[in-house]
């Protein structure tokens, strides 16, 4: 049995508890998660009563179709060739919608992924519309037991091949050559694809975040951040560590033993049913008392999923509280303009009694 079935089971089980009738999904991503489709773009799924029906592009029909583990779910194509337009077939999509809820009185669509199509289908239904889309969005943030699996999965093909490029680093190489590295080693292993564009940033490029690989040499003695995720069975993963070629020069090095101190004592600080905010606030407490936390310029983490970055957000005056079953990221980060960065990333999973940290590899890696 696929069992993303679980998942659509329990859209099914929303649907009765809000009293719908029909939901509309789009979003490539739901998609998966109620279907384990694998990027299913251009598809839309429609549920009436008890009626599953995936609308696929033409070209992707065949794709999609073999990759429905079930009988319960149908597969209808539609064509966008030739057209003289987008707005032809998305009004022939409105159209076989509307057919299909006719006489239906309450319609469920998530308006966290509206686009074009949802518009001009609200615009036409006199239906009561319900937005189920932060039901879903918690729905996808407690993880079943295949999910944690295939993200752990996915981490250790990241780990592994982080430890492999740390190993092959050399003098000479820069950081766009050492991102082909780790990416020709994450596919290697067993990734279906990249989470997010790989993050390989040293001495003053370290202390943009998101910094943009460069052709730039790597230099001794400085810091290298390396951010990296692998996709495996659509599943993601995020890690971070910071490096060096050589020796740290001391200030760096007593910053990196403060980010590694934050991201230990939030890790033994989550659990079920902490709040967000704290989470986040226990961070920047270790980072204060070193007069580091005006440098922590984003939030602590985010929850993993389908997508690298899900609910919940782990930040200041967040309410939001943590579930068994999130996995959850937690990545310190002290970025000192003009000189250099340090973050430290890890994956944890919330369960019933406390945590488990994903990751296998020690902070200290430099």
């Amino acid at each position: 049995m696929n069992p993303h079935m679980i998942n659509l089971n329990k859209l099914k089980e929303l649907m009765s508890s809000k009293g719908l009738e029909s939901v509309v999904i789009c979003g490539q991503q739901n998609i998966t998660y109620f279907t384990g489709i694998p990027k299913p773009s251009g598809t839309l799924m429609l549920i009436v009563n008890d009626e599953v029906t995936l609308l696929t592009p033409l070209l992707d029909y065949e794709r999609v179709s073999n990759s429905v583990s079930t009988q319960d779910i149908n597969v209808v194509p539609y064509s966008t060739y030739p057209v003289k337009a987008y707005v032809d077939y998305v009004e022939d999509l409105i159209g076989y919608v509307r057919r299909r809820v006719s006489g239906i009185s309450r319609l469920g669509i998530d308006l966290n992924y509206i686009n074009y199509l949802i518009y001009r289908l609200i615009k036409t239904l006199t239906l009561d519309v319900v937005d189920i889309g932060n039901d879903i969005q918690f729905m996808r943030s407690v993880k079943e037991g295949y999910e944690v699996e295939f993200i752990r999965n996915a981490l250790r093909i990241s780990e592994e091949a982080l430890m492999r490029t740390i190993n092959e680093l050399s003098y000479g190489v820069t950081e766009l050559g050492v991102v082909g590295v780790l990416e020709k080693f994450m596919r290697d292993l067993g990734a279906d694809g990249l989470a997010f564009n790989t993050i390989v940033a040293s001495g003053i490029n370290s202390v943009y975040p998101h910094a943009l690989p460069s052709s730039n040499v790597i230099q001794p003695n400085t810091p290298i951040i390396m951010d990296l995720g692998t996709i495996y069975r659509s599943y993601s993963s995020d890690i971070t560590r910071t490096v060096s070629l050589g020796r740290l020069p001391n200030e760096v090095s007593k910053v990196f033993e403060v980010v590694v101190e934050a991201l230990e004592t939030v890790e033994d600080f989550v659990g079920p049913y902490v709040k967000v905010s704290e989470v986040d606030g226990r961070v920047r407490e270790v980072l204060s008392r070193y007069g580091l936390d005006k440098y922590f310029i984003h939030s602590t983490g985010h929850g993993v999923g389908i997508e690298v970055h899900e609910y919940p957000r782990i930040a200041q005056g967040v309410n939001d509280v943590l579930k068994p079953g999130m996995v959850i990221t937690l990545e310190p980060g002290v970025y000192i303009p003009g000189k250099f960065g340090v973050r430290v990333e890890d994956m944890v999973l919330i369960t019933k009694s406390g945590r488990e940290v994903l990751n296998t590899l020690q902070h200290k890696l430099v």
